[in-house]
């Protein structure tokens, strides 16, 4: 039988993770689908958001054997004005989660998450190119209600072009091989 998998979103001290259908980048350590504490257009420069820590999640039934090969990517353009959303070039273990802190005016992923030592653009993953992710050590042993991967550290970043208001939805998507 299929694992049941879904995109886990995590914020907060603790933190709290609940399935994430939909990420809203704002200043905000939280993934409320509501116009509150949005990421604001610079006059000159850049702003950013909170960043946000997501992780492909068993949340089911877990594989017969593995779920492996594990990458994402998006469909190369993304469709935001004066916009970039950065991805860090590691993925962070669940055991060194930091709450964003939403500051809007610095990039701060690489300062809390030593382990990030620089950043990509996610749109240059496409499905001909994607980004592989690593998997969380405790699922060496496929089970259900855990982690698989290791966390993706995503931030918005405003430039002085951007265009304001509410965006069009833009879309990640996970592969995986499943044994």
């Amino acid at each position: 039988m299929a694992a049941a998998v879904q995109t886990q979103y995590y914020n907060g001290a603790g933190p709290a993770d609940a399935q994430a259908t939909n990420l809203r980048f704002k200043l905000a350590d939280d993934n409320t689908q509501d116009t509150n504490n949005p990421c604001v257009k610079p006059a000159a420069g850049t702003n950013y958001s909170a960043w946000k820590a997501i992780c492909l999640y068993c949340a089911g039934t877990a594989p017969d054997n593995d779920i492996d090969n594990i990458k994402i990517y998006t469909d190369g353009t993304l469709g935001w004005t004066g916009c970039t959303v950065e991805v860090g070039d590691e993925d962070v273990a669940l055991a060194s989660y930091d709450q964003a802190t939403g500051s809007g005016d610095s990039w701060d992923i690489m300062t809390d998450h030593t382990s990030i030592t620089g950043t990509s653009s996610l749109f240059a993953y496409t499905s001909g190119s994607t980004r592989a992710v690593a998997e969380e050590a405790a699922w060496s042993t496929p089970g259900t209600n855990e982690p698989i991967t290791k966390q993706i550290i995503l931030q918005l970043n405003v430039g002085s072009t951007a265009v304001g208001g509410n965006q069009a939805a833009e879309t990640i998507t996970w592969m995986y091989d499943e044994t």
